[in-house]
């Protein structure tokens, strides 16, 4: 019985012993592994630091000016200068025209002729009021199209942007909106790609180096803070296409107090971009140039573009033309003789 009793002992010694020298030879296989093993790439890798570049900053270039028909100056005289940061809410004290551009401005569009678009192009982009072929169409025309008057000096600016005024833009419709223009086009053709904005589709083939953005209207039946971001994203549209927008301050105040006017305004300080106050060149007409209860400007059943006798002081469809063009001088003026 004793001999039996030792001999399970040492076996249960043996199976000790031989538990042990495995456990230490798996953990030392296992520690020899993990020295030896390759690092996972993605997880020892050091992501990059992204910087976002920033825009230059710059002076905008609005102050107030007199009501008055604006009159061209000569060409040696328009210079960019610096000005005051103006108040959004002074929106109807700003000049019918531009005074000055930003050097941001200036920066896009000689961006603009580097990348191959055409300097000899501008666009329009709005509702009905912008729609050929009451808005500048007329100066595609020649004499029978309109009657210069005493503002020869523009001359050089129509035949310059010649086909620009008569255009068909694929950015302009009846009763459009700002959301409108920025999220989809209105065109069922090939022409413009699928889901692709109206302004994105016109930018894409006219190449244009210069905008007009008027818009407002149909939007002061929609919530001014939609309005406010749609409109900021046509503009930031505009820029990083290389084109430089011309914002307008609609002539009628639908809305009642001015506000969409206001945004408009604030949207010009915040992109530092050029608008044309269309709004005060109106308001010394009779009706402030709008027919009786409407939003559509008042016009001559003989011209749009006679700029020659007394439709400059009675029909806004007339002023309209005139300080648009006058505007588009301007802003080409200014670009072009920047130092």
């Amino acid at each position: 019985m004793a001999a039996k009793k030792k001999n399970r002992d040492y076996r249960l010694f043996l199976s000790m012993v031989l538990a042990v020298v495995i456990a230490l030879l798996l953990f030392t296989f296992t520690l020899i592994f993990s020295r030896n093993r390759p690092q996972d790439p993605i997880a020892t890798q050091t992501l990059p630091i992204m910087t976002t570049p920033s825009l230059p900053a710059a002076p905008t270039d609005i102050t107030p000016t007199q009501t008055n028909l604006p009159v061209n100056e000569p060409t040696s005289t328009a210079q960019p200068t610096a000005t005051a940061v103006p108040l959004a809410s002074e929106w109807r004290e700003w000049p019918i025209l531009p005074e000055s551009i930003s050097p941001l401005m200036i920066a896009v569009y000689r961006a603009a002729l580097e990348q191959g678009s055409d300097p000899n192009k501008f666009s329009k982009v709005g509702d009905s009021n912008s729609m050929m072929p009451s808005f500048l169409s007329c100066f595609d025309f020649g004499e029978s199209g309109y009657t210069i008057g005493p503002y020869t000096d523009l001359q050089k600016t129509i035949d310059h942007f010649r086909w620009s005024f008569s255009r068909e833009s694929r950015a302009t419709a009846n009763g459009i909106t700002a959301m409108g223009l920025d999220t989809y086009h209105w065109y069922e053709d090939e022409i413009c790609w699928p889901y692709e904005s109206a302004t994105s589709c016109e930018y894409r083939l006219w190449k244009p180096v210069i905008a007009f953005i008027a818009l407002g209207t149909n939007d002061a039946f929609s919530k001014p803070e939609d309005f406010d971001k749609h409109l900021r994203s046509l503009v930031q549209k505009s820029l990083d296409r290389f084109v430089v927008p011309i914002l307008v301050f609609k002539a009628d105040d639908i809305e009642g107090d001015g506000s969409f006017n206001q945004i408009i305004a604030q949207i010009a300080i915040d992109f530092q971009v050029p608008v044309w106050n269309l709004w005060r060149a109106m308001q010394p007409l009779p009706g402030h140039g709008l027919r009786e209860n409407d939003v559509h400007p008042s016009f001559s059943n003989d011209s749009l573009c006679d700029f020659s006798g007394n439709d400059l002081k009675t029909y806004g469809w007339t002023v309209r033309n005139l300080t648009g063009l006058q505007a588009l001088d301007k802003v080409w003026r200014l670009l072009n003789q920047a130092p």
